[in-house]
């Protein structure tokens, strides 16, 4: 009976060509620029790959005048987890499925780069999960 079989998620990396094209016409060196030359090399996809999440989609946001968002969203069960890599800081937002767009808000926390390490970040949002 595969036919009622619910196909399962795939994971989604949009706009990698949209980072190739800005990191070549900057030559800033910051925390957000290094994520994104990690999202481009793959690197990221690797990193992301190695927790147990379900659902794993990076969306990058902006334009080149001035700079690249990248978002990842992860899932696991009706848990997820929202993470906004923004110029000057990022932020997390945690959130179960259904909730209304105020939980979403209410949730979300904004932290500087200083001494940003993004396995440190990542293991520490998986154990949300748990």
């Amino acid at each position: 009976m595969s036919l009622f079989k619910k196909p399962e998620p795939k994971n989604i990396f949009l706009g990698k060509n949209k980072v190739i094209k800005y990191l070549k016409k900057t030559d800033q060196k910051t925390t957000q620029n290094d994520l994104l030359k990690l999202y481009t090399d793959g690197t990221l996809e690797e990193i992301l790959s190695k927790y147990s999440f379900d659902l794993i989609e990076v969306y990058v946001d902006g334009n080149y005048k001035l700079g690249l968002d990248l978002q990842i969203n992860i899932r696991k069960g009706n848990k997820n987890i929202g993470i906004d890599f923004l110029s000057d800081n990022y932020e997390t937002c945690f959130y179960l499925a259904g909730c209304t767009p105020e939980d979403v808000e209410n949730s979300i926390v904004r932290y500087d780069y200083k001494d940003f390490d993004l396995d440190v970040l990542l293991k520490e949002l998986e154990s949300k999960f748990g």
